[in-house]
């Protein structure tokens, strides 16, 4: 989907959070501290539309959506690498055929192995956007070609933004189907092995999801944290944030106890 339709709007890539602490104890507000973000520079970013990064395990490649000039669709999936993490990234490559189309392909989350390249596609197959997985056998072989993950997962509505699990047994995405507290709200699928089907999706219910718009999951290496984004620039906006498109998390001690209540990151 383009988002761009005054409803939906999403934010273009600036920079990264330096830097997440979780600290014991305090404020809602004093349990994270960040480093001031900094721009990616000329190598990622471009005059035009940057958006939803994915960087792998290891922290050498950097997945992302770009809306550039020559792009097979509105929207394609782009790749930056680095020799290591102290190394700047290098220039930005298309990753074509066969994971980019001549449709809108956005919104990449790369699995811990870096072996699945989830993401959305707009038209997806079943209406709107759906759900898709791109696979290769090692990192240093070619994608092949993406597939749909199926009716269990994605409904007539707009499922998108997915964001895959450090163990590749749940996947959080964003989803505009019924059944939610209102507009778009994050959602999980989970499956026993990585061998087995997902299941049907689970609402993450009212204490993250609400009447407004949530969006943009993105779950931590140890899936204690749920970051994700108040959707759009036009509001309504969730109560206690700074602006359109502000990012939350919401915290969990275990991943066997329920999400926390979400909290809005603050200013940098």
């Amino acid at each position: 989907m383009t988002w761009l339709n005054g409803h939906r709007i999403r934010v273009v890539l600036l920079g990264f959070v330096a830097a997440v602490v979780l600290a014991a104890g305090g404020r809602a507000k004093a349990d994270f501290t960040f480093g001031r973000p900094t721009n990616l520079g000329p190598n990622i970013n471009s005059s035009s539309v940057e958006i939803d990064p994915s960087i792998s395990a290891d922290g050498l490649e950097l997945f992302f959506e770009s809306r550039r000039p020559g792009v097979q669709g509105g929207a394609d999936i782009y790749v930056s690498r680095r020799p290591s993490k102290g190394d700047p990234w290098g220039p930005c490559m298309n990753i074509g055929a066969p994971v980019n189309t001549a449709y809108w392909d956005q919104a990449p989350s790369i699995s811990a192995d870096g072996l699945s390249l989830y993401f959305s596609i707009w038209p997806g197959g079943s209406s709107d956007d759906d759900l898709w997985v791109a696979t290769r056998p090692s990192v240093s072989d070619p994608w092949r070609p993406p597939v749909n993950l199926g009716a269990t997962v994605n409904t007539s509505s707009y499922d998108w933004a997915p964001s895959i699990s450090a163990d590749g047994l749940t996947l959080y995405f964003s989803s505009y189907r019924p059944g939610g507290s209102g507009g778009d709200d994050l959602w999980f699928t989970s499956r026993a092995t990585k061998d087995d089907p997902w299941g049907s999706p689970v609402n993450l219910g009212a204490t993250v999801n609400s009447s407004h718009e949530e969006t943009f999951p993105d779950i931590s290496a140890d899936s204690r944290m749920l970051f994700f984004s108040d959707h759009g620039l036009v509001g309504p906006f969730r109560p206690g944030g700074l602006g359109g498109c502000d990012l939350w998390v919401t915290p969990r001690a275990t991943t066997n106890d329920p999400w926390g209540k979400p909290m809005n990151l603050g200013p940098y």
